[in-house]
């Protein structure tokens, strides 16, 4: 998720995963691009953002009403109260019939105030059906990633499981690798690489899944260590993305890790395990829990 603070001179904080930049030069306020922003805030800001919008447009609504003297039939004399009030029947199209408006100047402002309420009340309600219609995938990742051989070659591996109850269809899965390194005329640049994986594709996505990339000569981790991964700055993004099976929409989700999330030498505890009564269980509160890879007493290698 990419989330952004405020700086002085259109300095910004953006916060990618656990890593901050600081961005300069750009004017990110909320009307750069405002339906972004309110499909991006959380619930709480955006009803909280549309309540100040209303309380505001009233104000300014009474004050309009207020300047035109006795426009308002029924409302006390100078209650700007009662003009607040008259404003919000107005700006929401009620209308109640004790208040209305006796002269030109009273059913002129009422118009352009029933004007911005409906288009007001258009946009609001489009912005809330696509946040509600907007998939979201409840994938949950594990906190870190590991390193150690499986299957007999080495391995990194990520996990992730599903949250929902339904399945995801045609899902696939990757894994990329950003890092630091210089150019031929040795200018320092940021990499991105794609990591091969065994099984990048998985046709029905109900439980947990785990991704394995080979760490052989086609690698760019071979050879590399925790020291060396420091030195890059290594950093890892896993991504999933599948057909939701009740809404049909695609939905896509990702996790970012860095080099010190690596759990070299060991691997994810087994989540699958079989109760007394022969029903099988996902424990999802092992998600991110590794262990240590146990050795072959009499080879050396791995069990």
């Amino acid at each position: 998720m990419i989330r952004r603070r405020r700086n002085a001179d259109h300095a910004q904080i953006v916060r990618i995963g656990d890593r901050e930049f600081l961005t300069r030069g750009l004017d990110q306020s909320f009307w750069t691009d405002a339906f972004h922003n309110s499909m991006s805030v959380s619930w709480p800001a955006f009803f909280g953002g549309f309540g100040l919008y209303f309380l505001v447009m009233n104000i300014i609504f009474a004050t309009l009403f207020w300047l035109g003297g006795d426009s308002i039939a029924n409302a006390r004399q100078d209650s700007f109260v009662d003009l607040f009030f008259f404003s919000i029947e107005t700006l929401a199209t009620v209308g109640y019939g004790d208040m209305h408006p006796q002269n030109a100047y009273g059913h002129s402002v009422a118009t352009l105030e029933i004007f911005t309420g409906m288009s007001t009340l258009a946009v609001f309600t489009g912005l809330i059906f696509a946040r509600f219609s907007r998939p979201r995938a409840r994938v949950i990742f594990a906190e870190v990633m590991t390193m150690a051989p499986h299957d007999g070659r080495n391995m990194l591996m990520a996990r992730f499981a599903n949250a929902r109850r339904s399945s995801v269809n045609a899902a696939r899965g990757e894994i990329w690798l950003i890092y630091n390194d210089d150019t031929a005329e040795g200018v320092g640049y940021r990499r991105f690489k794609p990591l091969q994986l065994l099984q990048a594709r998985n046709p029905i996505f109900a439980f947990s899944w785990t991704l394995f990339h080979p760490i052989d000569e086609n690698s760019p981790l071979f050879g590399l260590g925790p020291e060396q991964l420091e030195a890059m700055d290594a950093f890892f993004v896993v991504i999933f993305d599948g057909l939701d099976d009740v809404s049909g929409q695609t939905i896509n989700v990702r996790k970012g890790y860095s080099w010190r999330d690596i759990r070299f030498g060991e691997v994810f505890a087994d989540i699958l395990n079989t109760r007394e009564n022969g029903v099988p269980q996902i424990d999802y509160r092992q998600l991110s829990i590794t262990e240590p890879l146990e050795a072959d007493e009499n080879s050396g290698a791995p069990a």
